[in-house]
């Protein structure tokens, strides 16, 4: 098993580039939207992006997000990626980077600490792309942990200006007038790791056509383990599908994080027989 050794997963207009095994390691990249979210491995295909989203400190999710930027360095792209994480860990964050700084004999003047951007979970929307957002919010695990939406910013043409030609709305522009609206559509949520009862207490994640979530732990008797360790089981999965079937609009639910003591094998049978029959076309396996 080699957290190295990307799998790759179509959504939608997004292609899906990652790994997620409970302990070891998850990243999940989408290039076309320059991002990826959780930084627990660092394969070379994650160089080029732009914009890391941490949703919590345990090492698994977050132990290379130093080697990233350390690597962009080495391989030349001027400028830093920016790293978007729980403002509740963002001074921890800093205090990392520079201990290993030191650690590395790096002179003090020298040192540039990586661009962070510390959230607070209130959904609020943070730009950080062309029409592209990030929204916050929080998740119950055992450290402070964040989930994310990513919305893109639609604008369209003002429906009362549809019937004018196109030099008299340049016109119209050009007096400083508005001639767009605008509207803002999730596109992906990702999840690191939660109870299951966020996913229930979260429920705009529904409204994304594309939702990333954690099923660590699959067995029928390990319900009361899961919440202890601050994971999703299986079941809450599927209680909540056929609970909230109406109102889930996501077309692609992607699930991940397995727990290393299941095999692949173990895995699809469990999914297959658990998984309502009208929910398996949307949902795919990180594994």
């Amino acid at each position: 098993m080699n957290a190295l050794d990307a799998i790759t997963l179509t959504a939608g207009r997004h292609t899906l580039s990652g790994f997620s095994v409970s302990g070891l390691a998850t990243y999940l990249q989408i290039s076309d939207l320059d991002l990826c979210f959780d930084m627990g491995e660092c394969p070379l295909s994650a160089l080029p992006l732009s914009h890391i989203f941490l949703t919590h400190a345990h090492g698994d999710h977050s132990r290379c997000v130093l080697r990233h930027h350390a690597l962009r360095a080495m391989i030349g792209i001027p400028a830093p990626a920016t790293y978007y994480m729980p403002a509740a860990i963002a001074d921890a964050f800093a205090e990392v980077a520079r201990a290993e700084a030191r650690f590395e004999n790096v002179n003090e003047a020298d040192f540039t600490l990586p661009p962070i951007v510390a959230l607070h979970g209130d959904r609020q929307l943070v730009p950080f792309g062309r029409d592209l957002f990030v929204s916050a919010f929080p998740v119950t695990h055992r450290v402070p942990s964040l989930g994310y939406t990513i919305i893109e910013r639609r604008k369209k043409l003002k429906p009362a200006l549809a019937q004018l030609t196109g030099q008299e709305i340049v016109a119209l522009k050009h007096r400083g007038e508005e001639i767009t609206t605008s509207k803002d559509q999730p596109l992906v949520t990702f999840i690191g790791d939660c109870i299951g009862e966020s996913l229930f207490e979260q429920d705009h994640i529904w409204d994304s056509p594309v939702v990333i979530i954690e099923a660590t732990f699959i067995s029928a008797g390990d319900e009361g383990k899961a919440r202890e360790k601050g994971h999703t089981h299986l079941a809450e999965i599927v209680r909540l599908l056929k609970e909230r079937g109406d109102r889930i609009k996501s077309e692609h639910i992607v699930l991940k994080h397995f727990s290393m003591k299941h095999k692949r094998e173990e895995i699809l049978a469990t999914i297959d027989s658990s998984i309502p029959e009208e929910w398996k076309a949307r949902v795919q396996l990180l594994i």
